[in-house]
């Protein structure tokens, strides 16, 4: 099977990722040149990449499409280009002639409700959010606490006082805007040119303009009777490793199922940061997602959820005393029963979502003591909560196809790559390189005169740490870069030792 993937940005989570997972599976994901899509806050020409889904096309076995990539240039000029509705929706009109030209042709689609960053950092945003982003956070979420009739009228008034008027112009003007192409992303659905569309909530919340949005497309959608052709949950980045999973599923003609094991008591009740709902109900969506289906009994996958301290557990950190003693024990009989799992043959994916962006350290260091990490199924800890999921899902589905000697080394390969990105560099490679930069330049990000020594300071780290790493011998870590020159994603290349540079 050939896969061709439009992704959402240039990024290794929403390019590589879904390539390394689809050779797991044995199948071949073609992305578009690195020239032809956006750089950060550049946008990619959506021309080109329409020349290349027309190229391609007729060699494709299946089209998966980001919606923010193909009209507006990625997913941060979705956020901060100037363009017009109009002009965005006449560059969707290629899928239409696409599903024309080759009516066998499966697509799926995807998009992105905006997202409403709670920080004043203007890195992936507007210039003024730098100074205004708590205060338009904030006031995204009165605005629609004020819709559900909450009396929030003063804490309103109190917002737009002290936010430039233009701004929230601005700033409402965008979701005007965004949420159109939503709204014809759903019509795409419905006159059969997509086979399948996720609509995705980036950073999300119980309260706000997202969440209001999100309530207008699902009354749209259900008028439009989508069914089970319109996936809606929290994520983004993870997206296209799903929906490439599904795609394997759907060619072996198989459902895997899943049977979620949640560490803690209750955990599948907590609410994970930048997200809405209990993480039950993230799980059962991304195994939705992926193709497969959530059983009690008799799983393909047993899925062990290390589920979230709470909704503002953003950053990793070490547990309160508190914590550590209601967490330490049931994580110590969590890892037996994985390690006792594996040990038996079962299959055994991790998603540790204790925190976002990094590895909860207690629970892998225990997993790394007693669990023959090697051969788990997946595992993953990175970012969001529904990032996590949706990878974890994803790879320990492409896991069960993984027959072949290159098969087998690319699952390794990629368990490698979750343990030393997610666990060191996540959990702590980061912070210290920050410091670091910070006590030698009083800057804690990179500029152009220190990003090689940056790189290779934590080319060093990291490779140290895959070579204490037990079960991935022979295994090698080189060229360790940052893809938007700052410290928030890393990206290495990863080589056994026999293979060629």
């Amino acid at each position: 099977m050939r896969i061709g993937l439009i992704p959402l940005d240039e990024r290794p989570a929403n390019t590589r990722y879904p390539a390394m997972i689809g050779q797991i599976a044995g199948v071949e994901v073609l992305v578009p040149p690195r020239e032809a899509l956006s750089r950060y806050r550049t946008p990619a020409i959506p021309e080109a990449l329409a020349q290349w889904i027309e190229a391609h096309a007729p060699t494709l076995d299946t089209l998966i499409v980001s919606v923010e990539m193909l009209g507006y240039g990625g997913l941060i000029a979705s956020r901060i280009t100037d363009e017009s509705a109009g002009a965005i929706l006449e560059r969707l009109n290629v899928l239409r002639a696409l599903r024309a030209a080759y009516p066998a042709l499966t697509i799926y689609g995807f998009n992105v409700i905006t997202r409403i960053s709670r920080h004043n950092d203007a890195t992936e945003e507007p210039i003024y959010w730098a100074e205004y982003g708590s205060a338009l956070f904030r006031l995204s979420q009165m605005m629609d606490r004020a819709a559900r009739g909450e009396m929030v009228g003063a804490e309103l008034d109190a917002l737009h006082a002290a936010i430039p008027a233009e701004y929230v112009r601005d700033f409402l003007d965008r979701r005007g805007r965004n949420h159109q192409i939503n709204l014809a992303a759903l019509n795409l659905l419905a006159d059969d040119t997509l086979d399948l569309l996720v609509l995705s909530s980036d950073d999300t919340s119980e309260y706000g303009l997202s969440s209001q949005e999100k309530r207008a497309l699902r009354t749209y959608a259900d008028q439009l009777g989508l069914g089970d052709g319109l996936l809606m949950y929290p994520g983004a980045d993870e997206v296209g490793c799903a929906l490439v999973a599904r795609l394997v599923n759907r060619q072996a003609d198989r459902v895997p199922r899943f049977q979620p094991a949640y560490i803690m008591p209750g955990g599948d009740q907590i609410v994970a940061a930048f997200e809405d709902g209990p993480i039950y109900a993230t799980v059962e969506r991304q195994i939705r997602a992926a193709g497969a289906q959530l059983v009690g009994d008799d799983p393909d996958v047993v899925l062990v959820i290390n589920p979230p301290l709470g909704p503002d557990a953003d950053w990793p950190r070490s547990y309160t005393p508190d914590e550590a003693a209601a967490r330490l024990p049931s994580l110590e009989e969590a890892v037996e029963q994985i390690a006792a799992a594996v040990e038996a043959g079962q299959r055994v994916a991790v998603a540790d979502v204790a925190h976002a962006n990094g590895a909860d350290a207690a629970f892998f260091d225990l997993l790394r003591e007693r669990v023959p990490l090697d051969r788990l199924a997946a595992y993953g800890a990175w970012n969001t909560a529904g990032n996590t999921l949706g990878t974890v899902i994803a790879q320990a589905c492409a896991a069960l196809y993984a027959s072949t000697p290159d098969q087998q080394a690319a699952q390794r390969r990629f368990l490698a790559h979750r343990f030393i990105e997610d666990w060191m560099y996540q959990r702590y490679t980061r912070d210290e390189i920050r410091t670091w930069l910070g006590e030698t330049t009083e800057q804690r990000e990179p500029s152009p005169d220190n990003l090689d020594t940056t790189s290779m300071l934590i080319q060093v780290t990291l490779a140290r740490a895959l070579a204490d790493l037990p079960g991935f011998e022979g295994l090698a870590l080189r060229n360790a870069r940052l893809p938007w020159d700052r410290t928030f994603e890393v990206d290495f290349d990863l080589k056994f030792t026999a293979e060629p540079d």
